[in-house]
């Protein structure tokens, strides 16, 4: 791979990253947590679809394709054999811990285990800024209790010190089933831009994309949403009828013929560059 092509690709991947690290952001997934996941993905995906012929990819191997190191490697590998999934739990975001620690810590806690309320910053005594050093490493204590506040976590009394409302970080979040089809239509999508890469002048997957070069005026938006809608909906009524049809007339001998699971996704994507 040339240096060109590597940074392409780099450049690429931040742009399609942007979306789903926002998401996990505004759901309160950690830096951490998602390099959980990575690390897995990566000796996943290594050991799967990279064999060598009539040879099962050693963990040696992985570890190169990878750049993880062997004892990474063999952790993944462990888990992925037993049928797990990435232990992440565990790794409490930075908010959760802060939290934890005020509810928790004696020295933050008064009588009965109550939460004390908190000045930001004391000569003497519990303070916030004391909280998040030891619960946040080097998080910035400001931007924490402005996350806190934002969030409804705590609030601000007239003497100006801090009262925590909440024992547990509760971000912003999404119904299961959507976040399950967040990652199954991403994946497919993805999916069909990787196999039409690899064809080269062959023929490929149908993937086609109409854009309004030079931005289409605001106020003609809701006219393109209705005929978006109403385009996009007949043709895939005219699909989903005919997958329906096949269904109906498959006769007892092809039914146990190999399945594959394919479809056809529209979406209507809208980008403020201000």
């Amino acid at each position: 791979m040339t240096d060109a092509v590597r940074l392409g690709l780099l450049s690429a991947y931040r742009k399609l990253l942007q979306p789903l690290v926002r998401i996990i952001i505004r759901n309160g997934v950690s830096f951490s947590e998602l390099t959980e996941i990575l690390k897995y993905v990566f000796v996943e995906v290594a050991e799967r679809d990279f064999n060598l012929p009539d040879r099962r990819t050693s963990q040696s191997r992985i570890a190169i394709l990878t750049g993880l190191t062997r004892k990474e490697v063999a952790k993944q590998k462990a888990i992925i054999d037993s049928g797990g999934a990435p232990n992440v739990i565990g790794n409490l975001n930075r908010v959760t811990r802060v939290l934890l620690g005020w509810h928790t810590d004696p020295v933050f806690t008064g009588p009965y285990g109550m939460p004390l309320e908190l000045p930001f910053e004391a000569a003497s005594g519990s303070d916030f800024v004391a909280l998040v050093r030891k619960y946040s490493g080097d998080m910035a204590p400001r931007a924490m209790l402005d996350e806190l506040l934002h969030v409804g976590a705590v609030e601000r009394l007239a003497t100006g010190a801090f009262k925590v409302l909440m024992r547990v970080y509760i971000p912003e979040s999404f119904h299961p089933d959507a976040l399950q089809r967040l990652g199954e239509v991403v994946r497919d999508f993805i999916n069909t831009v990787e196999f039409n890469m690899g064809k080269g002048h062959g023929p490929g997957r149908f993937e086609r994309i109409v854009i309004a070069e030079d931005g289409l005026r605001e106020d003609l938006m809701p006219a393109f949403e209705t005929l978006l809608k109403a385009k996009g909906h007949t043709l895939l009524v005219e699909l989903d009828n005919w997958l329906s049809a096949q269904e109906l007339t498959a006769t007892a001998k092809n039914r146990n013929v190999r399945r594959i699971r394919t479809g056809v996704g529209i979406y209507h994507f809208v980008t403020y560059d201000d």
